[in-house]
Order: structure tokens, then sequence, then C-alpha cells
């Protein structure tokens, strides 16, 4: 179960690394990722993935931090970033001829964090329950 924790605590910090720079990067040039600057249509969307990497980059540090206490903090996390993906694919597929193609990248790296998220929790459940 050691190394277990161990492996959390390394995919937590790599998590939280890669949460705080793509929210930074998103905060500083998002028409990276939308195609365009903040405009006053899209200014709720950008505030609102702003407050979501600030969440699950606060969700990775206290994983990271404790994993033993804050282990079953990877279903609200699993949660967020299937949601993410998920939509990202909708959109991309109802978008399609003019979809960008960070959507579909969206959807493969969230929900593979997701997926991830959850396949280490439910390793820690099972290893509990035996």
């Amino acid at each position: 179960m050691v190394e277990l924790w161990s492996l959390l605590r390394v995919l937590s910090f790599i998590a939280l690394i890669g949460f705080l720079a793509v929210g930074l990067m998103f905060a500083l040039k998002p028409e990276v990722f939308t195609g365009s600057a903040v405009g006053s249509g899209s200014a709720m969307w950008h505030s609102l993935t702003l407050a979501f990497m600030a969440t699950v980059s606060v969700i990775a540090f206290m994983i990271m931090l404790n994993p033993r206490a804050y282990w079953s903090m990877l279903i609200p996390l699993a949660v967020g970033k299937l949601a993410s993906s998920v939509s990202s694919f909708y959109w991309y597929a109802v978008l399609s001829p003019q979809a960008s193609p960070m959507l579909l990248l969206n959807y493969v790296v969230d929900g593979l964090i997701g997926i991830i998220a959850l396949a280490l929790y439910a390793m820690i459940l099972f290893k509990f329950k035996a």
C-alpha cells in the first residue's frame, strides 16, 4: 500500500504542475485554446474555466500533500475531468467543420486524467476492503 500512496503523491504533483501551467496559459493567452481573445460574450466562460483549473489544482495539491487523508478527492477530480472531456467531444462533434482541434485534444487529455483518477480511487478502495 505504501507504493500506492507514493504513486498517488507523484501523479498528483505531475497533475498539479500541468493544471497550473494550463490555467496560467489560459489566463494569459486564452486565444491559444479558444481561437479568440476574451470578449463580452465569452468572459463568463473564461472565468469559469479559470475557476475550474484553480479547483483541480487545489485538489491535486491536497492529494499531493497527504494522499492518505485526501485520496477520496479523486472522485470530484474525475467527475470534473470526465465532464470536461465529454462536453469537449460533444462540442467538437456539433461544431465539426469549424471546431477547434483543442476540443479534441481536451477530450483525450481530460478523459485520460478522469479515467486514471477513477482507477486510482478503485485501487485504493479495494485495497482497504481486502
